[in-house]
């Protein structure tokens, strides 16, 4: 659809961004949930959820590109509700968790852990995708290893 029909039918730019936000997070948690719940270590299950979360920018990469470079923080805008990093980093925090209680993973702070490993897995894949357009194999082989060889307690 272009401008002028959004506009006529009062489509907001909030409205249409956390309507797109939250077809990605559909997809994203859709695919997370077996992992989250499936078998093997703390350690296995996070490399596995950090690589959805690549599979999941993959289909949406544009869209996020656009998400974070043109608007910023689009996760962390307090008007828009539901779009904040914790919900999608919740996940990887009781994975952190998982990990540091199998001893497959160092006990670190779990909330700003996974904090971090959302923005920096999430923001670094895409814009090696997008912006220095790396292949899928090798950005998320860079960027999830660089982050788990410092979780890792072996």
């Amino acid at each position: 659809m272009g401008r002028a029909t959004f506009y006529r039918r009062g489509v907001t730019q909030d409205q249409l961004v956390a309507a797109l936000i939250g077809k990605v997070t559909e997809t994203f948690r859709a695919a997370l949930w077996p992992v989250i719940n499936g078998t093997g270590t703390g350690a296995e299950r996070l490399r596995a959820a950090l690589e959805v979360m690549c599979a999941t920018a993959d289909r949406h990469l544009y869209l996020l590109a656009g998400m974070f470079l043109a608007r910023g923080e689009v996760f962390d805008r307090p008007d828009l509700e539901t779009l904040t990093a914790d919900a999608f980093a919740e996940p990887f925090e009781h994975l952190l968790q998982d990990g540091a209680a199998d001893g497959t993973l160092r006990d670190v702070p779990p909330t700003m852990t996974a904090t971090v490993l959302f923005n920096t897995v999430g923001l670094g894949y895409v814009n090696l995708r997008t912006e220095h357009h790396w292949d899928s194999e090798t950005a998320r082989r860079s960027v999830i290893d660089l982050v788990l060889h410092g979780l890792l307690t072996s």
